[in-house]
């Protein structure tokens, strides 16, 4: 059942039901640390598979606007200049929720 995996993990199977629904093994959901009610991002990869991730609500919200109106504001703007907009976007909305 089990095929060892990187860091010492262990690839695990579940069975897919006739509604679509997968139960993620209780090892699965505490290496990803996720709990009844999160959500999960499937990206496809090069191969047939998906990679699998944990979709954090926090880390979405904390991002959104961020970019609005980017293409008109941005113009040319460097790596490190669109990196320091995100970091006082991030603060600024830090504040705003305390």
């Amino acid at each position: 059942m089990g095929k060892e995996m990187r860091l010492g993990r262990t690839a695990v199977d579940a069975t897919l039901t006739s509604k679509g629904q997968v139960t993620v093994p209780a090892s699965v959901r505490a290496a990803m640390g996720v709990k009844s009610g999160d959500k999960l991002h499937f990206t496809p990869t090069d191969k047939e598979g998906y990679l699998v991730t944990p979709l954090r609500r926090g880390e979405l919200l904390e991002l959104a606007g961020a970019f609005a109106d980017a293409g008109r504001r941005a113009g040319d703007l460097s790596m490190s200049e669109m990196r320091g907009r995100v970091a006082h976007a991030r603060e600024k909305r830090s504040k705003a929720r305390r």
